[in-house]
């Protein structure tokens, strides 16, 4: 017995030596495999910031992570080092990798250490709620450092230090997630990174098995195993396989891309500026039009082309009352304002860029005037930090607003791409496109036969979109009721929608002409919504804004130049703007005209005179709902934290369910052991815990080995003192008392106690949790195996023992028994 426990114990050195001439190989690879694993899943995050400031992030985390996990592997320092640790290597180098604005060089300074903190919980929140991609911008880097960082440190510690290294790769996997996650809702990350990140960790989990198993092998024949046909040849064998399903999953992807958007964070989020909240613009059309702020200069563009148009607001919703921005509930897409922290994304536009300097003169209000389809903004003077803290912009819409207000000291720099639009015998052929805008609502009668009259003639989709605007163009007369104008009143409800259609005289301005070519062309099919702003002369023949030099000169907008347009989302050429509105002429008297399609009777009662409405008292918006309180910074912090930790907490759950089963098993196990009804079963239930718990602790217990066998060569104390009290009880020619089965446990437990002296935590834990003992089952012989009860033995179930038979004591030499007939 002495000569195999020698032979087992030099094997089990030599062992430890073989592994200790591994480790190094260990370290630089799981080291390498686990960078690549991290540069792949970092590909999530390049749609968010599309700076070179996240690859400077990336590696400054990857370097400090790295240098972190192989000190406490080499230095076997405990997890909570560990962790203080990186910690530290957060604060040292988060402010310059992180949050450059507010770096002293490399080193960091007060406000961007507290920047880099309140990051950590604040700056997911505010991640989804800007426009994309922002760049280094302000703090917001930090998700992506901290994410990054402690990815690393997990990464690299499990593939250095842990038993199965092929874990190492959940971090890698919770990092692309977490960026596809805070990512845009277009599909930006390729399918082949998110296939090629799975492959890697499955070659990588395949490789390290055979390794291990490899290796198992080898201690147990006691030599060397051909590493081609143990680890080579499998692991290529099932990197081929893998290869050929990425390939096959890539290609599903690409040939049958998603039909919609995704749903990320971003989708379902709440917004911080609410364009609901605000009056339409299109309610104060007229304001522009009175007495002394027709003349008023509004804006001062530098850089505008030739017949350029300035844009205030883009309304898509109309519900019978106003033409506003957001639909009904909040869920259009024009309803979603998101900050710009860098450039907003125009790659597929085509048109004409521009650079337009914007000076505010008299203009007010929430909407920011902007030109086309914005790509950047960079405001000046000496609120432009506040102004580009408090601007948003949707580019569903290409509106931007400034929630603080937009007024004469703002001063503002517009880099955009006009787009390019087709000619009248283009959209002519023109089909409805696919564009989502919310359906009217209180759409009057008159819009439905006024189009049944004017597009009887016209084939194509398109030319009847045409003839219908080119109806209201020729038939229309314009008129804004101040001063010596004829009476038109004001407004765009159903009432003054049904009025202008259906008067003798079509009379009416911008804001009558625009809402009712967007409501025809939705009669048409088209997806239509209706554009304030300005443009020389509004659209209407009047005298031209002030130009300096031409085209690209310095134009100065005044309130007689506001407009009001259309646009309308085409299949071929996407959305194209429409001017709708008639030139100015002389609108002639009532009865000298024929009348219209849809006539009054003859007798004509003349409207009572309109008394001008206040343009500067609008009605509050149509909205019923109360702004909600601002709530405290604590507040903020937690309900921001309150998801990432209840996620953490969820995803530590279900990891540790496994290792609770079988503890919860074991306890299980033991209760029944220590509960047997017999004396007897109690002192073999103690017994069979104490050698379950040498089992667990990697105590080999060979199946035929008796009691004393078992115990040869084993550690802690009193081991062979149970062995010889169990076999006295068991065999022994009396029954034993309860003293005897109490004193029993209590020696288990003491020798049970024994065997966790000298180890450390990570022992403790890993033979709390072993399943070995379950494997094995709670006899020496597992299997079919023969029980002896009342003098004959019999079958019993595999790997179990009942405590609760006669044959719990497995009695045999009592006399009776014993004695042959």
């Amino acid at each position: 017995m002495s000569a195999v426990t020698g032979t087992r114990a030099d094997a089990r050195r030599a062992a430890r030596r073989r592994d200790a001439r591994r480790e190094p190989l260990r370290l630089v690879g799981g080291t390498l495999v686990v960078w690549l694993l991290l540069a792949v899943g970092s590909v999530s995050w390049w749609p968010v910031y599309r700076d070179g400031s996240m690859v400077a992030a990336a590696v400054t985390a990857v370097v400090a992570g790295s240098a972190v996990a192989l000190a406490g592997a080499a230095l076997r320092l405990p997890a909570l080092v560990v962790g203080v640790a990186t910690a530290a290597a957060f604060a040292v180098t988060g402010v310059p990798a992180a949050v450059p604005s507010e770096a002293a060089g490399l080193l960091p300074t007060g406000p961007g250490l507290v920047d880099l903190v309140a990051g950590v919980a604040l700056d997911w929140k505010r991640l989804v709620t800007i426009s994309l991609p922002v760049g280094s911008y302000e703090s917001l880097l930090v998700p992506f450092f901290v994410t990054l960082l402690v990815a690393t440190v997990t990464a690299v510690s499990v593939a250095t230090r842990a038993s199965r290294p092929e874990l190492a790769s959940i971090p890698a996997l919770v990092l692309f997630a977490a960026g596809v996650v805070v990512g845009p809702t277009r599909l930006d990350v390729s399918v082949a990174s998110a296939v090629l990140l799975g492959g890697i960790a499955l070659v990588w989990a395949l490789t390290v098995r055979y390794v291990r198993r490899a290796a198992a092998v080898s201690r147990t024949v006691g030599a060397r195993v051909p590493v081609w046909r143990s680890v080579l040849r499998p692991a290529l064998v099932g990197t081929g396989t893998i290869v050929a399903a990425g390939v096959v999953a890539t290609g599903l992807g690409l040939v049958v891309p998603p039909a919609a958007d995704r749903t990320v964070a971003r989708s379902d989020v709440v917004k911080p500026f609410d364009p609901r909240d605000h009056v339409s613009p299109l309610s104060g059309f007229r304001a522009y039009e009175e007495s002394g702020a027709a003349d008023a200069p509004q804006l001062t563009v530098t850089g505008l082309p030739a017949g350029g148009f300035v844009r205030i607001a883009t309304l898509d919703t109309y519900d019978g009352v106003v033409y506003r921005v957001g639909g009904d509930d909040g869920a259009s897409a024009s309803g979603t304002f998101e900050r710009v922290p860098t450039s907003v994304d125009v790659r597929g536009v085509s048109g004409t860029d521009v650079r337009v300097d914007v000076r505010v003169d008299g203009y007010r209000g929430v909407w920011l005037p902007t030109v086309g389809d914005l790509r950047s903004v960079t405001f000046q003077g000496s609120d432009a930090g506040s102004e580009r803290g408090a601007f948003f912009y949707n580019r569903t819409t290409s509106t931007g607003a400034v929630v603080s207000g937009v007024g004469d000291r703002t001063r503002y720099q517009l880099d955009a791409v006009v787009p390019d639009q087709p000619t009248d015998a283009q959209l002519a052929d023109a089909r409805p496109g696919t564009a989502s805008v919310p359906t009217p609502s209180g759409v009057p009668d008159a819009v439905r036969e006024r189009v049944e009259a004017t597009t009887a003639d016209a084939g194509s989709d398109g030319a009847k979109l045409l003839a219908a605007v080119q109806d209201l163009k020729r038939t229309g007369y314009v008129s804004h009721g101040v001063g010596d104008d004829r009476a038109s009143r004001s407004g765009h409800g159903a009432d003054r929608i049904q009025e202008l259609l259906t008067s003798p005289l079509m009379i009416g301005d911008q804001e009558q002409y625009a809402v009712t070519a967007a409501l025809m062309a939705r009669e048409l099919g088209f997806p239509a919504r209706v554009v304030m702003g300005f443009t020389a002369g509004g659209d209407a023949g009047g005298d031209a804004a002030e130009t300096a030099g031409g085209s690209g000169g310095t134009t100065t907008f005044r309130g007689s130049d506001v407009t009001a347009r259309i646009e309308v989302d085409t299949a071929q050429y996407g959305w194209v703007m429409l001017d709708p509105n008639p030139v100015v002429r002389e609108i002639p008297e009532e009865q000298d005209q024929t009348p219209q399609p849809v006539t009054r009777p003859e007798t004509v009662v003349p409207p009572p005179p309109v008394e001008q409405q206040d343009q500067d008292r609008q009605a509050p918006p149509q909205s019923d709902r109360s702004t909600p309180p601002v709530q405290p910074l604590w507040l903020q912090v937690l309900l921001a934290a309150l998801p990432w930790v209840l996620g953490v907490l969820a995803l530590a759950a279900l990891v540790l369910l496994p290792f609770a089963v079988v503890v919860l098993l074991k306890r299980l196990r033991r209760r029944r052991r220590r509960r047997a009804p017999t004396p007897r079963g109690r002192i073999v239930g103690a017994w069979d815990e104490y050698r379950d718990a040498l089992v667990d602790r990697g105590h080999d217990v060979t199946r035929a080995a008796t009691r004393k066998e078992a115990v040869v060569g084993a550690p802690g104390e009193g081991g062979t003192g149970l062995a010889a009290l169990a076999d006295r009880a068991v065999f022994g020619p009396d029954d034993p008392d309860d003293r005897i089965a109490n004193r029993m446990w209590s020696a288990t437990e003491e020798a049970v106690r024994s065997l966790r002296t000298g180890r450390n935590r990570r022992q403790r834990w890993r033979a709390a949790v072993s399943v070995r003992s379950l494997r094995t089952g709670s006899s020496p012989r597992t299997g079919s195996r023969r029980v002896l009860s009342a003098g004959r033995w019999h079958r019993g179930r595999p790997g179990t023992r009942d405590y609760d038979g006669p044959e719990a004591g497995e009695r045999r030499g009592r006399p009776s028994e014993d004695q042959q007939p």
